[in-house]
């Protein structure tokens, strides 16, 4: 349950710093966060009183991610924020309120588990978010939304100063209770900035991890085979003999890579 500092930094640094009297997009991100927060938090502290791997049932998961990105879409739409979208997505109709509705919510709930994939080596996750939200923070700024840059150098900076701890040996692990506002996190504050399939670059290596699972899956499902040695990606690369380290060394630069071809697009 480290992850539980590391969610109250952000929030009280996002409570201080942004003037939720200029726009309220930036409170409803805040409880966004909270709310999975909240339920990493409930996930992690079923697995310790019951002592096993399993908390929350998958769908238990889904349903509760679900219930609270619907609310946060719902709150964007209310303002209007669905009006104005990238020209990409207003010609697949997504200036309807319904079809955005349904699209931010799995911008949220994709982002939100495909970091909660990634949290299996020690630094990992931290680095690769700490260096999607500084590519975010760039992007922000650039695309003239200030309280953006300020929610995402406040989250680079709490999750890069969590990574002292949990980086190259963990002494502090981060848990559900981190990992998925993390993600949550990252899916909100694109769809604010207006730049949500950017998402897809600058969290590339997430969609990656989350790529591998769903391809291990199908391909088993369907043919009895399966394409990688284990999956999430990171675990194939174990499997293949590679040191930890210098895993989470590559995927750091891969991360670095993309989010600098994100926010030069």
């Amino acid at each position: 349950m480290g992850g539980i500092g590391l969610v109250l930094t952000i929030i009280a640094f996002t409570l201080v710093a942004v003037d939720f009297d200029l726009d309220l997009k930036y409170l409803a991100l805040v409880v966004l966060v909270a709310g999975f927060a909240l339920v990493g938090f409930v996930d992690d502290l079923v697995k310790i009183v019951k002592k096993r791997n399993l908390g929350l049932t998958f769908w238990q998961k889904i349903f509760l991610q679900t219930v609270l990105a619907a609310g946060f879409s719902a709150f964007l739409i209310n303002l209007g924020h669905h009006g104005i979208t990238e020209p990409i997505l207003k010609l697949l109709g997504m200036s309807n309120p319904v079809l955005y509705s349904l699209f931010s919510i799995f911008i949220v709930v994709g982002s939100a588990n495909a970091a909660n994939l990634t949290d299996g080596l020690d630094g990992l996750l931290a680095g690769c978010a700490g260096i999607a939200f500084l590519a975010f923070a760039f992007l922000s700024s650039r695309s003239g939304f200030p309280d953006a840059v300020t929610f995402s150098i406040a989250a680079s900076g709490a999750i890069l100063a969590f990574l002292f701890f949990n980086f190259p040996k963990a002494d502090v692990f981060m848990g559900d209770v981190g990992s998925l506002p993390i993600g949550a996190a990252l899916g909100g504050i694109a769809i604010i900035i207006h730049r949500e399939l950017y998402l897809i670059i600058i969290g590339g290596i997430f969609v990656a991890e989350a790529l591998s699972v769903i391809i291990q899956v199908l391909s088993y499902k369907l043919w009895k085979k399966r394409i990688f040695k284990m999956t999430p990606l990171h675990h194939h690369f174990e499997m293949k003999g590679h040191k930890e380290i210098s895993i989470v060394f590559g995927f750091w630069v891969v991360a670095v890579v993309l989010g600098t071809v994100g926010v030069l697009m």
